[in-house]
């Protein structure tokens, strides 16, 4: 998704000229076809799976009161709080009525969005990866980290959108409805169930009056939702010298400009404005915002998103 460079654009004053064709130079943007998103199906699930591994390892267990079997703690007794309910042998010892909270059983559902716009198939460099593939990493990763934790996942991407699974044995089924199913410029909300937990993945660089509904329609559900930003770290500073010509993966015109490092400046104030927007809007409907770039090791965004879906806490 394109709207923040178009916005930039506009701001800065910069006309198009050319052909339509990527809002950075296409000499490193790629497209897969279904038959080679098939043949990286097996790596990208196998990379998941140990990633997820890790993110099991590196979080506590996630500490929810409910009606399990397991202790969790103990909380003072609320107003008009069911005599059945109060632990008597440890009120007995203080002044203060004492409810023992157990741990939550129960399968939850996480559901997972990533963003399949032909502005994720880019990188700024052959030795990055592309956002796609990132994106799609991290899914499956999250993917399987619920998976082995007993929880149910679905997708909002591919024919099966919205079904859900479970078990470790469903992570390649994820994988295929993930790297084979059509294009979406946002999720279908429509198959979220209310209370569950949803995590969108993408590089979130359409317009903030868009994310901000696609938020609003989240809250109204409403799921505990998080945001996963990946961008490319040319994305975020845009670091080029010299004449260069800009195409767009989205049909956009190609923009050709004379001194791009005239406009560095410029460029970093608008991207640090619509970040700082994104972080507002997130917050103001209660999601977290997790920033990745893809020349930075994945697993700790992973693990800090992973922590806070899970309430639970990092070892140390």
């Amino acid at each position: 998704m394109s709207g923040f460079f178009a916005t930039w654009r506009r701001k800065a004053g910069l006309s198009a000229s050319g052909p339509r064709s990527s809002t950075f130079p296409d000499r490193h943007s790629d497209t897969q076809v279904p038959a080679e998103a098939e043949a990286l199906l097996p790596p990208l699930v196998i990379e998941a799976e140990r990633i997820g591994r890790q993110l099991r390892a590196g979080v506590h267990h996630q500490h929810r009161a409910g009606a399990g079997e397991d202790f969790w703690q103990y909380r003072p007794a609320h107003d008009h709080e069911p005599a059945h309910r109060i632990d008597w042998r440890q009120s007995a010892r203080s002044d203060q009525l004492w409810v023992r909270e157990r741990e939550a059983e129960g399968a939850q559902l996480l559901t997972l969005w990533c963003d399949p716009s032909p502005s994720m198939a880019w990188r700024s460099r052959t030795t990055l990866p592309l956002k796609q593939d990132q994106a799609r990493l991290a899914t499956l990763a999250l993917a399987a980290a619920a998976l082995h934790g007993g929880e149910r996942v679905a997708l909002l991407n591919g024919p099966e959108q919205g079904r859900s699974v479970s078990g470790a044995h469903s992570l390649t089924r994820l994988g295929q409805n993930l790297t084979l199913g059509p294009a979406a410029s946002l999720p279908d909300l429509d198959t979220i169930r209310p209370w569950g937990q949803l995590v969108l993945v993408s590089d979130f660089l359409f317009p903030p009056e868009t994310l901000e509904a696609l938020l609003r329609d989240i809250a109204a559900r409403p799921a505990r939702t998080e945001l996963l930003c990946i961008l490319d770290p040319a994305e975020r500073s845009l670091p080029y010298a010299g004449r260069i010509s800009f195409d767009s993966l989205e049909g956009e015109e190609r923009l050709t400009l004379p001194a791009v490092e005239t406009l560095t400046e410029s460029y970093e104030q608008e991207m640090k404005a619509h970040l700082d927007q994104m972080t507002r809007l997130a917050e103001a409907h209660r999601a977290g915002l997790t920033l990745h770039h893809t020349d930075q090791p994945l697993l700790p965004a992973l693990l800090a998103l992973y922590a806070r879906l899970s309430g639970g806490k990092l070892h140390a």
